[in-house]
């Protein structure tokens, strides 16, 4: 799936004032670096992609940034599935599924025909049933297959 198209500095400021954030200038170079790519980088990434536009930018900064922006609904985090290893934040909140290759950590998307496909494979009547015998209303449904990518990926 290729990088979305960068949104402008009047799009990316209403973005953030419809989520109730301020459109600081390092708000706005990590959410652009973040739209501008389809890799699902980490903190750190994002850390290294920002400093050549804001070299004092810390890595805190950085870190709250995503928070903000995972709270306000503008970003999917992306727990590593290993203990020690570091989030993964994308900015494509639309519904749709990940494979995560469990040497590296890197994370990809399903593209979407597959996703839809197989997220309508998941019987109503079972998401039903969970949500009776829990009590749990489900909101989204996220899977994320975890596997191993091939040298040539």
């Amino acid at each position: 799936m290729p990088a979305p198209s960068p949104l402008s500095r009047e799009a990316l400021d209403s973005l953030l004032s419809n989520a109730n954030l301020r459109a600081t200038k390092q708000r706005r170079a990590v959410y652009t670096a973040l739209a501008a790519t389809d890799q699902h980088p980490t903190a750190d990434d994002l850390h290294h992609a920002v400093q050549t536009s804001l070299p004092g930018i810390s890595l805190a900064t950085v870190y709250n940034t995503l928070e903000a922006f995972t709270d306000a609904g503008l970003v999917h985090k992306l727990p590593s599935n290993n203990p020690n290893g570091s989030a993964r934040y994308d900015a494509d909140c639309h519904h749709h599924l990940h494979v995560r290759c469990a040497e590296t950590g890197r994370v990809a998307d399903i593209p979407e025909d597959l996703s839809r496909q197989l997220l309508d494979m998941l019987p109503d009547a079972r998401l039903a049933e969970l949500e009776d015998r829990l009590g749990f209303t489900i909101d989204q449904v996220q899977i994320e297959l975890l596997g191993r990518f091939h040298p040539s990926a």
